[in-house]
Order: structure tokens, then C-alpha cells, then sequence
């Protein structure tokens, strides 16, 4: 499991300039079997050998065959065996297979599962009670719940006298009063435990009609961060939970994302408060100026890096036009422009499907 905390150290690395070697596997057991994913690693490992050093080379495959116990559905590994820099996430949620060499950690992937699977909590919920699970990037943290008084329907006789319809009525409104009781107290439950957790959203799951009521007993602040809801019973696995939640999770995510990149193209195209395209983008973050960072899926481009200042462009210039230092070829200028705007402290958005910034590459909205 990594934190952003771990996310902001991968960003804000400073090593000697030896390289770093940037491993990103998938080992979803429920895709391929263990050999195949040994396999799809010695082919990452062997297409990264003539960049790595020898010696990250060998811890990679030293962990894969000796401490990894193959139990998670991605994992991520940076070395740089010459810096003593060494570290390892397991994480609940799978990854795309990639392999990146340079002289910092490839944290795209890891901001892309951030944004996408960051903490959140999902309340089950029943006129009975509630059942609260705590995830962070796929993996369960933390359970909590309740069970209030049991909500009994009084079956009617055989008359059909209107005393009976009267009966019916108190035993129906009786029922109706201890469900809401129930869920008043499962609403106020679920407020302590997102308050203390603080999750990014929450998702519900259960009955619609049960969800309905519950929602509305929760307080404006949290109500708002119920992000989607899905038929669930209490009985549900904690397995089939998450995967029920990252599906919502992720269409949520692929709509934020749109909504985004067209609030970046828009802004740009009236020039203020956005730019699109990579040297545009490079100057902004260069300036401080980047608050989201949104690149497009699988854009990459090479640039050159100031020496002395860490100035970006993607032009092949000898002297820096900021401070007159000599740059240098970089592999992947975008990885540089996210690495700058996490260590800004800015928000980054791995964007798929969107034409126009799949056109432009990289946008971003700006501070100022």
C-alpha cells in the first residue's frame, strides 16, 4: 500500500543522476497465472537492460523470486542500487506492465491509482443497520457497524374486518418508526467513521429504498461525497464489495476526467486559465503556475533539461533561455512535468478517450 506521503518522496527524489529503474507490473491471479507474469517480467527486464544498471536488475529479480509473495494484483519497484534507494508497493488494484529508466522514479501510474482509488468507504446498508468498510487503493483498512432493533412485519389474520386494516396500519407505521430509528443511528455511525478515516468519497450499497432514507439522514458534508450506490445485502463479501466499488469508482473517474479535459481545451482556447500542448504546459509548471495536470494516455515526448535550473522545453535548445545553462536530453519530458507539478503540490489526471487533449498530449488548468 503506498500513501501520498510515499507518492510526494517518489516526486521529489534527488538522487546523483544515476539512473533509476521504474518496474510496473500486473499480477492479477484472475487474468493470467504466475508463470505467464514471470515471464512478462524477464521480457520487461531484458527490453530495460541496456539503460538500467546491472545491479537493479538483479534486485528486481532478486525480490521477485525471493520476498514477493504474489499476492496482490499490481506491484511497483524502483531501485537505484547505486543511491541505496530501494522501494517496493503491493497494491489491491492491477497495473499496466511498464518498465522506466531515468534519473527519477516513473510516478505516473502510482498518481493515476491515487487519483483514481484513493481512500474511500462504502456503507452497506439495511433497515437494521449498517456495515462500513474502510479501502485504500483497493486494499480494506478498517470495518465497522451496527445492528439496531430487529424491524418486524405483524402478519394479519383471515378476518377481514376494517379493525384489522386498523391493526395493519399501527403494526406498518411501527416498523416504518424503528427502521428510521435504525438508520438514523447507521447515518450517524457512518458521519464518526468518515470523519475519522476521511475518505475522498463514499458509495453505498443495498436496497434502494433503504439507500434512499439512509442518504437523506446524513449530513450535507458527506451526502455529497456519495459518489454512486449498488444492490448489496450484508452478508455481501468484502471482496465482492471492492470490486463493486472500483467499477464505480473507475466510471466516476472516467467522467471526471472528461469533464476536465474539456474545461482545459475550453480555457485554453480563451486563453486564460488554461494552456494545451507540451511547451505551453512545460512553461507554466517551469513558473509554478499548474494546479491539474492532465496528460493524455500513453502520451510521451522527448525534451531537454536545464542543468542548472531544471527549465523543460520540448525544443532541442543548446543554452537555457532562463538562466544561460547547458541542457540535456531527457527521455520523457512529461514524466519531468508531473514529478514538478506533485513536488508544487498540484494535482495530476491521467486522461483516456478525450480527442482533442489526446491531440494536444498535456493541457492543465492553471492557478493564476
Amino acid at each position: 500500500m503506498f500513501s501520498r506521503k510515499d507518492l510526494q518522496e517518489l516526486a521529489e527524489y534527488k538522487g546523483t543522476g544515476a539512473p533509476v529503474l521504474s518496474l510496473y507490473l500486473n499480477v492479477d491471479p484472475s487474468q493470467h497465472t504466475t508463470d505467464e507474469y514471470k515471464l512478462a517480467l524477464r521480457q520487461l527486464l531484458r527490453g530495460a537492460s541496456a539503460h538500467a544498471a546491472e545491479a537493479d536488475i538483479a534486485a528486481v529479480e532478486r525480490y521477485f523470486d525471493l520476498e514477493y509473495d504474489w499476492s496482490g494484483r499490481g506491484v511497483a519497484v524502483f531501485s537505484c542500487a547505486a543511491d541505496k534507494f530501494w522501494r517496493t508497493f503491493s497494491m489491491a488494484v492491477p497495473v499496466a506492465d511498464h518498465v522506466f529508466v531515468s534519473p527519477k522514479p516513473y510516478v505516473t501510474p502510482l498518481a493515476n491509482l491515487w487519483d483514481t482509488f484513493g481512500r474511500f468507504v462504502v456503507a452497506i446498508v439495511d433497515k437494521q443497520g449498517v456495515r462500513l468498510l474502510l479501502f485504500h487503493v483497493g486494499e480494506l483498512l478498517h470495518t465497522e457497524g451496527m445492528l439496531g432493533e430487529p424491524v418486524r412485519r405483524v402478519k394479519s389474520g383471515g378476518s377481514t374486518g376494517g379493525r384489522r386494516g386498523g391493526t395493519d396500519v399501527t403494526a406498518n407505521k411501527h416498523e416504518d418508526e424503528v427502521a428510521s430509528r435504525n438508520l438514523k443511528e447507521a447515518a450517524e455511525l457512518t458521519v464518526a467513521f468518515c470523519e475519522a478515516h476521511q475518505p475522498r468519497n463514499v458509495l453505498l450499497g443495498g436496497k434502494a429504498e433503504s439507500l434512499k432514507q439512509f442518504k437523506s439522514k446524513l449530513p450535507r458534508v458527506w451526502a455529497d461525497r456519495v459518489i454512486g450506490t449498488f444492490p448489496a445485502d450484508m452478508g455481501l463479501h468484502e471482496l465482492e464489495v471492492r470490486d463493486k466499488a472500483l467499477k464505480i469508482l473507475d466510471e466516476v473517474e472516467r467522467e471526471h476526467e472528461t469533464a476536465l479535459a474539456d474545461a482545459v481545451i475550453t480555457a485554453a482556447a480563451k486563453g486564460k486559465g488554461g494552456v494545451v500542448r507540451l511547451d505551453d504546459t512545460l512553461s507554466a509548471a517551469h513558473e509554478g503556475r499548474v494546479q491539474i495536470l492532465l496528460v493524455a494516455e500513453g502520451y510521451k515526448a522527448e525534451g531537454y533539461q536545464c542543468r542548472q535550473c531544471a527549465y523543460v522545453t520540448g525544443q532541442p535548445l543548446d543554452k537555457c533561455p532562463f538562466c544561460g545553462g547547458a541542457m540535456a536530453h531527457i527521455p520523457d519530458a512529461v514524466e519531468t512535468i508531473i514529478q514538478q507539478v506533485l513536488e508544487q503540490g498540484g494535482h495530476v489526471e491521467m486522461v483516456s478517450g478525450h480527442q482533442d487533449l489526446a491531440k494536444a498530449g498535456v493541457g492543465a488548468l492553471l492557478r493564476y
